[in-house]
């Protein structure tokens, strides 16, 4: 296949990673790089041997080459990009997880992308876990039968200085708190996995760190499946991470994914089925790179998806991040107003994208 000329607007932690993992894609060609800090563009641009910009409509103006823009910056800020990229420049988008804070900006950006005859794809690494795949497979083939729960569950550690190293990080306009951000691969992956939401209940609070989100939050979900389910979101573990899981329940069988992000398969037993160990074995866990497996897998098939190859089914792409921020946001909308928020909901006291009057 022929490489994809890419450029990238916003060179901070999320597009680091990105770069790492294009210098070593083939497929995948940084044209520019932008960034509103100069000196962070450039340090990405020397590199990769790619020009750098501190406008980036410039940066676009000037490269008409660029097929693909990669979005890595606050995630309330995406829309202001990803819309006039598309609008005035015509170009594809890769943009960091979650779609956008705000249900409405997402259905714009996933409409004029359609409207356009342009790929629109959002990044959720986690979905690509080795793990994830058998999951998936097994809940496919109903192994499980009739599921009772799904339960998501992370205890990670976000001190004071992880807000204060950017002045948008813990603000409800631009970032939101533990769910939001933190949680947002779970929520994803509990939408994604268990289908459709009935309603949702939510509580939640700031403990140990001054921001404007939350640090913890604790959700029951109602899956129009029947299935019931619990989130607990929090980066209050101290003094360092301890720990997160998805564990999955149904009257057939029981799963338990592990590690940091999912990445183990930490227990599965089925009935009636003969489990092939040695197969089995192949999916326990992620092999070890340090870029990360899932999110060098994930961005090869985006890759390919963008130079005109069929879409890898577990890719998140259009309107299949709408899901996640839906969730994201009826657990907020729960938590201010104290009442079960039934779908479908607009959200009226939930904070999330909003700037104070």
């Amino acid at each position: 296949m022929k490489s994809v000329k890419l450029a990238l607007i916003g060179c901070g932690k999320a597009a680091n990673r990105h770069l790492h993992i294009f210098k070593e894609l083939p497929e995948a060609e940084i044209v520019a790089v932008a960034d509103s800090y100069p000196e962070r563009a450039q340090v990405f641009a020397e590199e990769m041997g790619a020009d750098w910009y501190a406008d980036w409509r410039k940066m676009l103006a000037e490269h008409p080459e660029i097929e693909v823009v990669d979005i890595a910056i606050p995630t309330g800020l995406h829309s202001q990009v990803a819309l006039p990229v598309m609008e005035g420049f015509r170009k594809h988008i890769l943009i960091e997880k979650p779609i956008t804070l705000r249900i409405e900006e997402a259905w714009e950006m996933v409409k004029t992308a359609e409207e356009l005859g342009l790929k629109l794809v959002t990044v959720f690494q986690n979905r690509f876990n080795l793990p994830v795949k058998k999951v998936k497979e097994i809940l496919d083939k109903n192994l499980l039968g009739k599921i009772v729960l799904a339960s998501a569950r992370f205890y990670w550690c976000r001190r004071q200085d992880y807000y204060d190293s950017a002045a948008w990080r813990g603000t409800w306009a631009l970032d939101g708190g533990a769910l939001a951000q933190q949680g947002c691969h779970h929520v994803d992956m509990l939408r994604w996995l268990m289908g459709e939401v009935e309603s949702v209940f939510a509580k939640k609070d700031t403990r140990l760190v001054k921001i404007e989100a939350e640090d913890i939050l604790v959700g029951v979900i109602r899956f129009k499946n029947g299935a019931l389910g619990t989130i607990e979101a929090t980066t209050c573990a101290r003094p360092k991470d301890l720990g997160a899981e998805l564990v999955i329940l149904g009257e057939k069988g029981s799963i338990k994914l592990g590690g940091f992000a999912m990445n183990e398969l930490s227990y599965l037993a089925l009935k009636d089925y003969d489990l092939n160990e040695e197969e089995l074995e192949a999916y326990r866990r992620n092999p070890p790179d340090p870029a990360g497996f899932a999110h060098r897998e994930y961005l090869r098939a985006a890759v390919h998806y963008f130079a005109g190859e069929p879409p890898d089914p577990r890719l998140c792409i259009g309107k299949d991040g709408i899901p996640s921020i839906e969730l994201i946001q009826a657990f907020y909308e729960s938590a201010e107003s104290g009442t079960e928020v039934k779908f479908p909901f607009t959200p009226q006291k939930s904070r999330l994208g909003k700037t104070e009057d």
